[in-house]
């Protein structure tokens, strides 16, 4: 009886855990300074239960040379900003950036995630990049995923989308720049997955041996 409360447990445990990793992320989410990348930002659940049907991705400053993925039915606009600091080029200077991406008249139930994607060049850096995502829903409301770890680490509310960004000896293969990066399999809610797989099983096998 013990060992099967202890499997709860554990069950449980996995479970409350898999509720912690409900926020927006950037999936694959580790890239390569001063390469190009692509990713996935992923909105898993609505506002208080009801449906998103809009939302933005605001642009770092550094991050250039953003595309963004046409994702059915959502229609996809590109908001742009002044540089400031223009560069010149051979063929003219260019003076405008990329702000941000919205994809908007879309209809996502609290029930279903969406990927929402975007193809970048990264600004040479180590470390993590921040993201805000805004999104709407249809209740009104909205989930303003813009807040940053404080000096103790930790964040309140809604927390930023993060790409982590290291130099290609620290990164290893699979996010390479000038290509598109393989998902991340060994990090959040994918690596959840699989080792609340591995952790049943493990149960399973001990509780036949009673």
């Amino acid at each position: 009886m013990k060992f099967t409360a202890a499997v709860a447990t554990v069950v449980s445990t996995l479970f409350l855990a898999s509720s912690a990793q409900a926020h927006v992320t950037a999936n694959p989410s580790v890239a390569v300074s001063g390469g190009y990348f692509q990713t996935n930002f992923r909105v898993p659940h609505g506002c208080d239960g009801n449906a998103t049907d809009l939302v933005i991705i605001q642009i770092p400053k550094g991050v250039s040379g953003v595309k963004p993925r046409i994702t059915v039915p959502w229609v996809t606009s590109i908001q742009m900003v002044p540089l400031d600091t223009p560069i010149v080029t051979p063929t003219g200077t260019v003076n405008t950036t990329v702000g941000s991406v919205t994809w908007a008249n879309g209809n996502l139930p609290d029930a279903y995630y969406e990927d929402f994607g975007l193809q970048f060049k990264l600004p040479v850096m180590n470390g993590p990049l921040y993201w805000n995502v805004m999104q709407h829903c249809t209740n009104g409301g909205w989930n303003n995923w813009t807040n940053v770890p404080d000096a103790a680490g930790k964040t309140a509310g809604f927390p930023a989308a993060v790409i982590t960004v290291a130099n290609a000896t620290t990164t290893g293969t699979g996010a390479g720049a000038g290509s598109t990066a393989a998902p991340d399999t060994k990090s959040g809610a994918g690596s959840l997955a699989v080792s609340g797989y591995a952790v049943l099983v493990g149960a399973a096998a001990l509780v036949a041996m009673f």
